[in-house]
């Protein structure tokens, strides 16, 4: 046969540096990781290294059988058994194939039987014969169980099982290759000279390459884990950054509560305190007087009432249909502008031409709405208002103008007109606002947005209490 011209010495102490570097570099993994998978995989090369000078001494007896030896079979046994532990925490079978998992587990206890049944033996000198053929049919049933477990292996279609799936595939061919030897003993003449006479040359091989496979493997699967890992960082990044723009539109929504209540509400009550304390006086001296400012004072606090549904429609959880959506949106500009001097002219929409409108896109689109006639309503001074609203299946287009006084928007009136909440909620909605303005020329808001929006289709609930 054909061979390499290298001593079988010189053979073996260059896969034996092989293979306890491997084994170094597993340790300090698991030292650095805290990993089992790593302790299993240094472990495993020691005891193989180990078995494989344990075998050099026993090819050397010309009555070597195998498994006859007890340092051998122990060796070998604890090999197989982290091989196992090692093949059970890199593919987690348990979670992944939870029958594969049970056979593993049954096979550890085979070999666990298998110690004892081989220390008792030897303590009681059993005959040579008998533990052999003990050895050869634990191996057996061990390798029908392994070749039961392997197609197992492919369906669950993972890259790291292509690398154990080699890997194994080149152990087991160096074993079948030096165990055929014991059967046909011409093919190992054992010349020291030539390092592949020797049949431990091909089983060391068969676990170099091996033992490379494994290692390939766990770095994939370290990279896999730094993906995911990576991977959920992103996840928990994007869920703060969304907490946090949730958090901000829920101060907004209770900074817009806050001067609904003090602006509003507060400023009516307070007229009905006064209005209230100067009907008692006039009751008695001019019943007239008593009864017209009674009136008033009914008025007042329908004008509250009315307040009062905006606000709480503006916070619903859902608004019942478009019908009430426009209905809404009309009845809060009559009821801003009902004690002001100005001519109101609304151009909204017929309430099946906001039907696509989701209800937080309504709130959102409303509050917008809400903000702009109030900002109209204290600064402009206007004589004439004008809103237009326009739904279509892809875009919705708010514009609120007036003649009013108008301003420079080259200056910042942050303070006093809110045009930088309003360019919030605009970009919320993902849309834009536009602003046009001058002194004495009055001025237009006109909000552009998509009439369909993720961010406002799939808010939790608790934004929407």
């Amino acid at each position: 046969m054909s061979i390499l011209p290298v001593t079988y010495p010189h053979l073996r102490l260059f896969f034996d540096g092989m293979l306890l570097m491997m084994a170094v570099y597993a340790a300090l993994s698991y030292w650095q990781q805290r990993k089992a998978v790593y302790a299993y995989y240094a472990v495993y090369i020691l005891c193989v290294t180990v078995t494989f000078r344990y075998d050099d001494l026993e090819y050397e007896n010309p009555n070597y059988q195998p498994g006859a030896s007890y340092m051998v079979t122990l060796t070998e046994t604890i090999a197989f058994a982290l091989y196992i532990r090692f093949a059970m925490a890199l593919m987690d079978f348990r979670r992944n194939d939870p029958p594969s998992d049970r056979l593993l587990q049954a096979m550890l206890l085979l070999l666990g039987c298998h110690t004892i049944a081989e220390a008792l033996l030897y303590l009681m000198d059993g005959s040579p014969l008998l533990r052999s053929g003990i050895y050869v049919a634990t191996r057996l049933v061990l390798a029908s169980a392994a070749l039961w477990v392997v197609p197992r292996i492919f369906r669950l279609r993972q890259p790291v099982m292509i690398y154990f799936v080699v890997g194994s595939f080149f152990f087991t061919a160096g074993c079948l290759i030096a165990l055929w030897g014991n059967y046909v003993p011409s093919l190992f003449t054992m010349q020291r000279a030539f390092a592949f006479t020797f049949p431990i040359s091909f089983m060391q091989l068969g676990v170099v390459l091996e033992v490379l496979c494994f290692t390939l493997g766990l770095s994939l699967r370290n990279w896999q884990s730094e993906r995911e890992r990576v991977a959920v960082q992103a996840e928990l990044i994007a869920q703060l950054q969304e907490n946090e723009r949730k958090q901000q539109q829920l101060q907004r929504i209770r900074a817009d509560i806050a001067r609904d209540l003090h602006d509003d509400i507060g400023g009516d009550l307070s007229g009905i305190s006064m209005l209230s304390q100067a009907a008692d006086q006039l009751l008695v001296s001019q019943p007239d007087e008593a009864r017209a400012t009674l009136r008033l004072i009914g008025e007042s606090a329908r004008q509250v009432l009315t307040t009062m549904r905006q606000i709480v429609w503006s916070l619903a959880a859902s608004p019942s249909s478009s019908d009430d959506f426009v209905y809404r949106l009309r009845e809060t500009a009559y009821a801003l502008f009902d004690r002001q001097p100005v001519d109101l002219h609304l151009d909204l929409p017929t309430a099946h031409s906001c039907t696509d409108l989701t209800p937080d896109m309504q709130r959102a689109v409303y509050l917008i709405y809400k903000e702009m006639l109030h900002n109209t309503m204290r600064h402009a001074s206007a004589r004439h208002v004008s809103v237009n609203l326009i739904c279509t299946e892809a875009h919705l287009r708010l514009t609120v103008s007036d003649d009013g006084v108008g301003f420079n928007t080259q200056v910042t009136r942050v303070g006093s007109n809110g045009l930088t909440s309003l360019r919030q909620r605009a970009e919320d909605l993902g849309g834009h606002l536009t602003i046009r303005s001058s002194p004495g020329e009055g001025t237009t808001l006109s909000l552009t947005c998509p009439a369909k929006m993720k961010t406002y289709q799939s808010q939790p609930a608790e934004l929407q209490e």
